[in-house]
């Protein structure tokens, strides 16, 4: 491995690394135009920041962590801040919260407002299938429903909490249907 060994593989250089107190990142790099899933997210995100009111300053791919980590979206506001992230599917939801927060926070650690955790989820029959039986549960973490998160982005008043917000792709406007009301 010192020698530059071509046929190391990845498992024996990252427990050499962890051995020595280093963190091993690999950066992947594009090789044709933008994947379904990055398209579908772009939509999700157009769709949104149509939504928003003049006084969000919106960026996308907002820098969020030490190794290229970004949040899809941040709205920045002069009170507070919503990081964004866009989910079309709903696999891991745990996972997805964690990584999300996990922006939020060091978004929140860069700046001098409060940082509110806005996940965006495709509004899908599977997605909702996914998280229906665990809503209460989710709005512990999530507390702010789609009415809450749409208000705040089209009258450009605070948040104040981190929310859950239903986006279907095909519509012209941001989804408020029947579950949303929470």
């Amino acid at each position: 491995m010192e020698a530059g060994d071509p046929h190391v593989g990845v498992d024996a250089l990252c427990s050499v690394a962890a051995a020595v107190g280093l963190d091993i990142v690999i950066r992947a790099y594009p090789s044709s135009r933008s994947s379904l899933r990055d398209s579908g997210q772009l939509t999700l995100a157009r769709l949104v920041c149509n939504q928003a009111h003049a006084m969000w300053n919106a960026a996308l791919e907002v820098p969020a962590g030490e190794h290229g980590e970004a949040t899809d979206i941040g709205f920045f506001g002069s009170q507070e801040i919503l990081a964004i992230e866009i989910e079309r599917l709903i696999l891991d939801f745990q996972a997805q919260y964690r990584h999300g927060a996990r922006k939020r926070n060091e978004l929140a650690r860069r700046h001098d407002r409060p940082v509110r955790f806005v996940l965006i989820v495709e509004d899908t029959r599977r997605n909702r299938a996914t998280l229906a039986e665990h809503e209460t549960f989710i709005r512990r973490f999530l507390p702010a429903g789609s009415r809450e998160v749409l208000k705040a982005l089209r009258t450009g008043q605070p948040l104040g909490q981190d929310g859950l917000l239903w986006v279907r792709r095909r519509a012209v406007a941001v989804s408020t249907s029947r579950v949303e009301s929470r």
